[in-house]
Order: structure tokens, then C-alpha cells, then sequence
């Protein structure tokens, strides 16, 4: 049994070892100090990193977590990325190691951030998506951060607004789970603008939401969503409100950069209200127009002031250069729509899904095959025991019959006239049998002690010559002419005077009058154990003929001539 329990400890280290081969890594304590400051501190998380020397790290699962970290570290700290090698070398290790699914997904997360900022937007929904199909049910963050981005980039999109708002309402659920009020407010300003013209009032109760929660956290951060705002009321032309907000952005967010957008905004806002000064300061302020959709924004703005001041000529130029710009953006020929990101997605979320089930019904077959594998080595060694118990009992049988057999030819040799004497050589047998083998199986170990003693029991009840050689033979008559014979008539004595007792207790008696060890007392009568026999011996005295004294009291006392 030893070797069996070798076998399936062995076989059981060995599934611990396949399957935990992918369990959780120790990392590198600097890598660890820089991911617990990657929220709340992100330029010391950033210094952190960048001291730690990839060539320097001695697994390759820190050095991935090192470049996962670095490249997260920069874009939380607004360091445009100019390559993707070091995502791309995290993202291909977690890749490889499903157990670690929280930095697969937060690797997704950043290899869709870095196309973005590398100007690959359809590959960052790609990404991103794949992120959002990664993330645990439970893990609230990468799963709302992933949303979240999906939703800014539907953002673009107006076909697909119903689609950026589903995930956007994600994951502001997620972000209230985790009541993280930071990412809570840019996911209501996201909410807000991609709402925008499409849906103003829905637009208008995320941007005030967002302003509530910002003045409370981040008080700052109201005046972009205050920005943002006006443009909405100035879109459903409630444009004294429009420029109320305006106003207060500029006189108490001072230290707030705002999109090209905002400055549109208020512009327009001022030149309909015919304050066509406080426009052209608004447009004097400017940042350096960057895009084509900046221009186009400019030149509408100026043609608006020229058309107030009744500069036609202006007002046509300006006319002139807003069209220009917008037959070249309807032009431009774009690359994979949302649409087809979507596809490419789905297709990879497939295929990964089908390698999963594969892998799964590979561990489950292998399973399955341990498990047949170690039921057989039990069914093997079960058999194998039996067998052994078998080849005992007849070894045993064998050896029992050779003893009776030896006995029965002595006895032959013995007077059968002296009925004490044959008692004795008769109960001597059977404890030399019974010491026989309690010494054999204490010398070799061939089988279990209970093994032994109760194979003994059933032979012995299988050979009733042991104990009746003869038939004419009565073995318990002889046994109480023996001890009358030794204790002067007690066995007659004890007959008479306590008639409540049976023929097992009178036999009982006799044996614990000749002095018989509990264990062959047991073998006699059918005992279950030599206990029991101690337990009689109280009992018959105290209990079946009411006396207050020990069994060996009341022999002694019948011995002195002290009893009735």
C-alpha cells in the first residue's frame, strides 16, 4: 500500500506542477513599489521604472512587467509614444502566460493606447476590444478603463454613438463600483460629448454631473466640462447661457488648457450676443490651429465676425476657405471603418475562444486519463491484497491443521484417565497456537494482526476437534470434573446455589478457575475482544449472583469455608 500511495503522490505532484506552471510570479519589489504609485502618483512611478535596467532584471516575467509598466507610466504622464517595441514584448509574454490575466488585459489596454498616440486609431479599437474581452467580470477598472477608451474613440464615429454611450454607461458602472470619482468624471464629460447634438438634454445632465463631482474632487477640472457645456447650449441656440459659461471659464479657469473647440465656442457666443470686440479678443487667443478641422473652425468663426461687421469681402474669403477645407476632408480616403475593426475583433475573439475550449478539452482528457490511471492502480492493489489474504488464509489453515494433527497424536499418547490432565494439554494447545502466531506475525510481518486473529477465530470454528477430539468426548463435563477436582467440589457448589446462571457462564467459570488467559478464553466462548472477557468476569460475580466481592475474593472465600 506504501508503493500505491508513492505512485499517487507522484502523479498528484505532477498535475500541481503542469497546471500551476502558469500561477503568479514574484516580482521584482521595485517594479511592484512602481505599480502601487501608477494611480495616485504617476511621475514617481514613471522615475521609478526608468531606473530599473531591463538587462539588469533576471526573469523574463519582470522584465515584461518592466516594459508593461514603463509604457504605462509614460502615458499617464502624457509622454507620446514614438515606437511599440516595449508593449509589444510585454504584451507576447502575457500572452504566453494565461494565469496572469490582470496584465494580459492591462497590456491590451496600453498596445491600444501607444496605436493610438502612433496614429492608428482603428488598431486601438482592436485593442481595446480585445482588453474589454480579457478583463476578469470582477476587475472593475480594466474593464471600465477599457470601455471607456472604446466609447472615446466611438467618439468619431457619429453611425456608431449608440454603441460608444453602451460602453461608456459600462463603465461608468464600473467605476462606481470601485468609487473611483477621478475616472467617474471622465467617463459623465465622455458620456456628455459624445451625447452632444444628437441627444443635448442627456448631454447636458452628464456635463452638470460631471461639474458637480469635479467641483467637490478635482475643482479645476469643471471648467473643461463648463467648456464643453457651453458648446451644447450654444448648438440648441440658447446662446445667453452659452456665453454665461463662457465667461466664467475665462475669468476663474485661467490655468486650464481647453480644446480649439471651446474658443469656437465663445467666439460665436459673443458675436451672436453682437459683442463682436469680446470675439475678436476670444480669437486672438487662439492656440496654434493644428488641423484641418481647427482651420475650417477659424475661418466659420471669422466669417461670422466679418458678416456682423458687414465686411462682404472678408466674409467671402473666409466663406472661400471653410468650403475648401471641406472638400478636401470629405476626400480623404480613411481607412478600416469601425465596422471592419469590429469584424477583425470578433474573428480574434473566435479563434482565441476555440483555442480555449481546445486547451480545456486537452486538460479535461488528460484529467480524465489520471484519473483511470490512478483508479486502476487501486483496483490493481485491492486485487493484489485479496490474493495475499487468500495465500495467508490457506498458509494459515495449513499450518493450523499441521498443529491439530501433531497435538492429536501426542494426546494419543496420554492417559485419558486423568481428566485434569487433559484439559490442561488441550488449553495448552491452543495457547501455543495462538502464541505461534502472534510470534510469526510479529517476526515477519506476512499480514495485519486483525488479519491473523480473526482468520484463527473462523478456522478454529471450522475444527471443532480442538476443543471435542472425540465425539464421545464431552470437552466442558471434563473441563468441570478438572476444576471440582482442583477447588474441592465448586463447580457443584456454585450450580446449586445460583441456578440463574446459564451453561456459557458455568464453562466461563471453569476457565477462570484453571487460570486461562483472556485470549483463549476469547477464542473458546466467541468473545470479540479479551476486554470483554474482564468485563464477564466482574459481572458474573457482582451482577448474576449479587455478591460484593471480586472473583477472586469469592474463590478464596469458598477455599476458607466461609460461604453457606
Amino acid at each position: 500500500m506504501k508503493h500505491l500511495l508513492t505512485v499517487i503522490l507522484s502523479i498528484l505532484a505532477l498535475v500541481a506542477t503542469v497546471t500551476g506552471c502558469d500561477g503568479a510570479h514574484r516580482y521584482d519589489a521595485r517594479l511592484v513599489r512602481t505599480d502601487s504609485l501608477m494611480r495616485p502618483d504617476p511621475d514617481s512611478a514613471l522615475a521609478i521604472v526608468q531606473a530599473v535596467v531591463r538587462d539588469s532584471l533576471t526573469s523574463d516575467g519582470d522584465r515584461a512587467y518592466r516594459d508593461l509598466l514603463l509604457t504605462q507610466a509614460r502615458y499617464r504622464c502624457y509622454v507620446t509614444a514614438t515606437s511599440d517595441s516595449d508593449i509589444n514584448r510585454a504584451l507576447s509574454y502575457y500572452r504566453a502566460h494565461s494565469g496572469e490575466r490582470e496584465k494580459l488585459t492591462r497590456a491590451y489596454i496600453y498596445k491600444g493606447a501607444v496605436m493610438k498616440e502612433l496614429g492608428h486609431p482603428d488598431s486601438a479599437m482592436l485593442y481595446y476590444k480585445t482588453a474589454e474581452a480579457t478583463a476578469a467580470p470582477d476587475d472593475y477598472f480594466n474593464l471600465g478603463y477599457s470601455k471607456m477608451r472604446i466609447g472615446e474613440l466611438y467618439q468619431s464615429q457619429l453611425p456608431q454613438d449608440s454603441a460608444g454611450i453602451k460602453r461608456l454607461l459600462e463603465a461608468r458602472q464600473c467605476f462606481k463600483m470601485l468609487n473611483d470619482t477621478n475616472y467617474l468624471i471622465v467617463t459623465l464629460g465622455m458620456l456628455g460629448a459624445i451625447s452632444g447634438v444628437n441627444c443635448p438634454d442627456s448631454a447636458k445632465s452628464y456635463f452638470e454631473q460631471a461639474i458637480r463631482l469635479a467641483q467637490d474632487y478635482k475643482p479645476s477640472l469643471q471648467y473643461t466640462y463648463k467648456s464643453k457645456l457651453a458648446g451644447v447650449y450654444l448648438h440648441e441656440n440658447e446662446i445667453r447661457t452659452a456665453n454665461q459659461l463662457a465667461m466664467d471659464v475665462f475669468r476663474n479657469g485661467k490655468d486650464v488648457c481647453y480644446e480649439n473647440q471651446f474658443y469656437y465656442y465663445a467666439a460665436l457666443s459673443f458675436v451672436r450676443l453682437g459683442l463682436i470686440d469680446s470675439a475678436k479678443y476670444v480669437v486672438s487667443h487662439l492656440p496654434v490651429l493644428s488641423n484641418a478641422i481647427d482651420s475650417m473652425n477659424y475661418y466659420n468663426v471669422m466669417a461670422e465676425i466679418a458678416k456682423a461687421e458687414n465686411n462682404h469681402e472678408l466674409y467671402g474669403k473666409c466663406v472661400a476657405h471653410s468650403k475648401e477645407i471641406t472638400t478636401k476632408l470629405l476626400h480623404i480616403k480613411s481607412g478600416p471603418t469601425v465596422s471592419q475593426s469590429e469584424l477583425i475583433i470578433n474573428n480574434e475573439q473566435l479563434e482565441r475562444k476555440q483555442g480555449v475550449e481546445h486547451s480545456q478539452k486537452r486538460l479535461l482528457w488528460g484529467l480524465v486519463f489520471l484519473l483511470a490511471l490512478i483508479t486502476a492502480l487501486i483496483i490493481l492493489k485491492l486485487y493484489y491484497n485479496v490474493k495475499k489474504y487468500e495465500r495467508e488464509k490457506a498458509i494459515l489453515k495449513q499450518e493450523f491443521d499441521l498443529t491439530l494433527n501433531s497435538w492429536k497424536e501426542s494426546l494419543q499418547e496420554e492417559n485419558a484417565k486423568h481428566v485434569s490432565t487433559l484439559v490442561g494439554y488441550r488449553l495448552s494447545a491452543i495457547e501455543e497456537l495462538y502464541q505461534d502466531i502472534r510470534f510469526r506475525m510479529k517476526d515477519n510481518g506476512r499480514v495485519k494482526k486483525l488479519l491473523l486473529l480473526s482468520s484463527l477465530l473462523e478456522i478454529m470454528n471450522e475444527r471443532n476437534e480442538l476443543l471435542d477430539v472425540k465425539p464421545s468426548d464431552s470437552f466442558w463435563e471434563k473441563m468441570k470434573l478438572s476444576v471440582n477436582g482442583q477447588f474441592n467440589g465448586i463447580v457443584t457448589y456454585v450450580e446449586k446455589h445460583y441456578p440463574c446462571l446459564t451453561d456459557k457462564d458455568i464453562n466461563i467459570f471453569c476457565l477462570l478457575c484453571a487460570n486461562v488467559t483472556p485470549q483463549i478464553i476469547k477464542l473458546c466462548v466467541g468473545f470479540l475482544n479479551a476486554k470483554s472477557v474482564s468485563n464477564y468476569k466482574n459481572k458474573l460475580i457482582k451482577n448474576k449472583m449479587g455478591l460484593d466481592m471480586s472473583f477472586n475474593d469469592f474463590i478464596d472465600a469458598y477455599m476458607r469455608g466461609d460461604l453457606p
